[in-house]
Order: C-alpha cells, then sequence, then structure tokens
C-alpha cells in the first residue's frame, strides 16, 4: 500500500511538471529587429515565453526605433530602455555579469502603468558581424 501511494505521487508530481512546462516557440522577426535595432547588436533569442501575444508582434513591428528611449545604465551591469505605447509598455533589459562573454536582453511588458513586468522575449546579445570590404 504504501509503495502504491509513492507511486502515485511521484506520477502526480511528473504530470504536475509536464502541464508547467511548454514547448518553446519561435520569437517572431519583428520582436528581434525590435530588440536589434534598440542595442545595436545581433539578438539570439533562447527563450520565448507565451506571454508574447499578436498584439505585441503587431505593435512592436510597427513602432520604429526612434520611439524606444535612450539606453541607460542602471548599474555598471544592467542597461535598459522604454517603450510606452498607450497603457502599455515594454522594457528591454540587458544584463552582463563580469563571468558572462555575451550580454543577455530580455523584453518584458507592462500591460497597465502598474502591473508586474511580463517577459515576453529572451536571449543573447552578439556584436554584430562587420562587413567584409569588396
Amino acid at each position: 500500500m504504501k509503495r502504491l501511494f509513492i507511486i502515485v505521487v511521484l506520477l502526480s508530481m511528473g504530470f504536475s511538471t509536464l502541464a508547467q512546462t511548454k514547448p518553446a516557440t519561435t520569437t517572431p522577426p519583428a520582436v528581434v529587429s525590435a530588440i536589434e535595432g534598440v542595442s545595436g547588436k545581433q539578438f539570439l533569442p533562447d527563450t520565448s515565453f507565451a506571454a508574447l501575444s499578436e498584439d505585441d508582434i503587431n505593435l512592436l513591428a510597427k513602432e520604429s526605433t526612434a520611439n524606444w528611449g535612450l539606453l541607460q545604465e542602471s548599474s555598471p551591469y544592467i542597461t535598459y530602455s522604454n517603450l510606452v505605447v498607450g497603457t502599455r509598455s515594454y522594457q528591454l533589459l540587458i544584463t552582463k555579469t563580469p563571468k558572462d562573454e555575451f550580454p543577455t536582453a530580455t523584453l518584458m511588458r507592462y500591460t497597465t502603468p502598474k502591473s508586474k513586468p511580463e517577459p515576453i522575449a529572451r536571449g543573447i546579445l552578439k556584436p554584430k558581424a562587420e562587413e567584409k570590404p569588396k
């Protein structure tokens, strides 16, 4: 009986873990180009979150890089930029610790001025490849 109880508990934990993880979706080109435009670096996404909606993709595709705020340093390891459209706002957060080779960029969305941030994309920033002269 004790063995059966342990098996049931382990199976339920396995199913709950499986239900919480979702397959990674690809990061849309509009989001990638927005991050690359603001940061000036090549964005290589590693995580796309379920919170990313079609409205976000359309809005980020329409907004030019000029509408984003200038990159500001919060500390030697954190840089950020903001975009505000109506009541919705986005923040690009770039972090680089001394042990990291490349900085990590996280794009977050605030649906209302008082809401908690929802991450919608994350990845690393690499220097853009320089074009070779012909």
